[in-house]
């Protein structure tokens, strides 16, 4: 028989033994000292989903998280413990060492002599792939060796490029994803953060098939310059963090070009509910969404003129149209629209959306109010 002391060191999690199968109702107690790495955001084990549509800023958030882990630093006020990142920059290797560039920049010391344990994996595994999984525990537990401290959040940016060819939408491809991610947190007792799209209407959740959102214990999503805790199983849902996105010139390239990368600022006080915007069909819509795509793959920050404002991420109208014509070369049955058709959708696809204010246009660009 245990002592009154041993059932209330196994109540608090102080003894695991393999007897250790179940508590009393009269033994039960509650963990005064809950692990964390940002208190009520980020905890061991999670399953995190971070998603919103292109150009949210949700990679730059995540990259904020992730930096303040690895440097101690205190995120909105909130307790931060530290650990060791893996960034999987399978989507957009090239953008994120940017951001992780203007991100160490300002929130770091020149002179510090400490390694921050934060390692950027430019070519991750294929979640479906058991094979490629492992041979990815394999490189965690070398780079914890390395880092000489366990792994405490692995991060994918994007679920999509860190698993190829699935289909989001079938719950065997999407179980399969959960199940890896399951593999990765029962092997290092990391937190693992997915980075995500939303599907076609953001107000509608995550991409995909909705076992992803069942095994997640923490949702943020990213919209109109907003996170949202949307599901956490040790949080509070329904908080709010505003943000603001600010680009940052880190110098020039070979052809004397400004290479710019955003950083985040967050904005205290509550989140500000945007204004109210008329709902868009047709190929309005479709020229919204084939804008902010271009912009996600092409788009680059302005250094201002008298009509563009400085900072704004803005691309070139041809590439907005080339983006226009892929989402719109075909109806509904699938047959091929002629030339002429779709340049006349374009031209009033850009004229609804000027008039509605959701997009600004100064030849040659093109950006989103």
């Amino acid at each position: 028989m245990r002592t009154v002391r041993q059932a209330q060191q196994l109540a608090l999690g102080q003894i695991v033994t393999p007897a250790a199968a179940h508590v009393w109702f009269d033994d039960a107690g509650f963990e005064a000292n809950t692990p964390y790495n940002i208190k009520g955001i980020v905890a061991p084990r999670q399953i995190i989903v971070v998603y919103g549509p292109p150009g949210s800023g949700k990679s730059t958030l995540i990259v904020d998280l992730a930096g303040r882990i690895a440097a101690a630093l205190q995120w909105r006020s909130r307790r931060v413990r530290r650990g060791l990142i893996v960034y999987v920059a399978s989507e957009a290797g090239a953008s994120i060492m940017l951001r992780v560039i203007v991100w160490r920049n300002q929130y770091l010391s020149e002179v510090r002599t400490e390694r921050l344990p934060f390692a950027i994996v430019l070519r991750g595994p294929d979640l479906r792939n058991r094979v490629e999984v492992e041979g990815f525990v394999e490189q965690l537990a070398a780079i914890a060796a390395e880092a000489g401290m366990p792994v405490a959040l692995i991060v994918f940016d994007t679920l999509s490029r860190s698993a190829p060819g699935a289909d989001e939408n079938s719950p065997e491809d999407m179980g399969e994803i959960i199940g890896a991610c399951d593999r990765l947190r029962d092997a290092t007792g990391a937190a693992v953060a997915l980075v995500h799209h939303s599907g076609k209407d953001a107000t509608r959740g995550a991409r995909g098939h909705s076992a992803l959102a069942a095994a997640a214990d923490t949702i943020i999503s990213v919209v109109e310059r907003v996170a949202t805790i949307e599901k956490s199983r040790d949080g509070i849902a329904g908080e709010r963090f505003p943000f603001e996105l600010v680009p940052v010139v880190l110098g020039e390239d070979s052809d004397g070009d400004t290479i710019t990368a955003c950083t985040i600022q967050h904005v205290e006080g509550e989140a500000t509910t945007p204004r109210p915007t008329k709902a868009l069909s047709g190929v309005a819509k479709v020229g919204m969404q084939a804008l902010k795509e271009a912009i996600e793959a092409h788009g680059e920050a302005m250094p201002g003129t008298s009509t563009i404002p400085r900072g704004v991420r803005a691309v070139k109208i041809d590439a907005w149209r080339a983006q226009f014509r892929l989402r719109y070369g075909s109806d509904g049955a699938g047959e091929e629209r002629d030339a002429d058709a779709i340049r006349k959708a374009f031209r009033r696809a850009r004229e609804l959306l000027a008039t509605a204010e959701a997009v600004a246009i100064s030849d040659p660009f093109a950006w989103l109010t």
